[in-house]
C-alpha cells in the first residue's frame, strides 16, 4: 500500500526522503494540507488577476478615474482603516459591495456605448 501511494505522495508535494519515515495518517494529513494550501494560492492568484484586469480596464478606458493602489489592494493598507471600523465586514457584505461596484461599471459602460454609438 505504501509503495502504491509513494508516487502519488511525492507528486502531491511530500518530500521523497521524508515519505518513508511518515505514518499513513501523517501522509494523508500532509497531502491534504498541501492540497488546501495550493487551492488557497490559486484563489489568491485569481483575485489578484481579477484586480489587475480591473486596473487595466481603468487604465485603458478611463485613466483619470483609476483608483488608488491602496483602494484596489486593501491588504496594502496598514490596518488603520480596519481598526476604525466598529465591526468587521462579513464575507457576504464584501461580496455584495464588490458585486454592486461591478454592476455600476457595467451600467456605465452600457450607457457610454448607447450615448457614443
Amino acid at each position: 500500500m505504501l509503495w502504491a501511494m509513494y508516487p502519488l505522495a511525492v507528486n502531491a508535494g511530500i518530500d521523497a526522503t521524508e515519505y518513508w519515515d511518515m505514518t499513513l495518517e501523517e501522509i494523508i494529513v500532509q497531502s491534504k494540507g498541501i492540497k488546501e494550501r495550493h487551492m488557497r494560492e490559486l484563489k489568491e492568484r485569481a483575485v489578484m488577476d481579477h484586480k489587475l484586469s480591473q486596473l487595466m480596464a481603468y487604465a485603458f478606458n478611463e485613466p483619470n478615474k483609476m483608483p488608488d493602489v491602496d483602494k484596489m489592494y486593501g491588504f496594502l493598507d496598514d490596518g488603520d482603516k480596519a481598526a476604525d471600523q466598529s465591526e468587521p465586514m462579513e464575507d457576504w457584505q464584501r461580496d455584495r459591495l464588490e458585486f454592486m461596484k461591478q454592476a455600476e461599471l457595467i451600467k456605465a459602460t452600457n450607457n457610454a456605448k448607447k450615448g457614443g454609438g
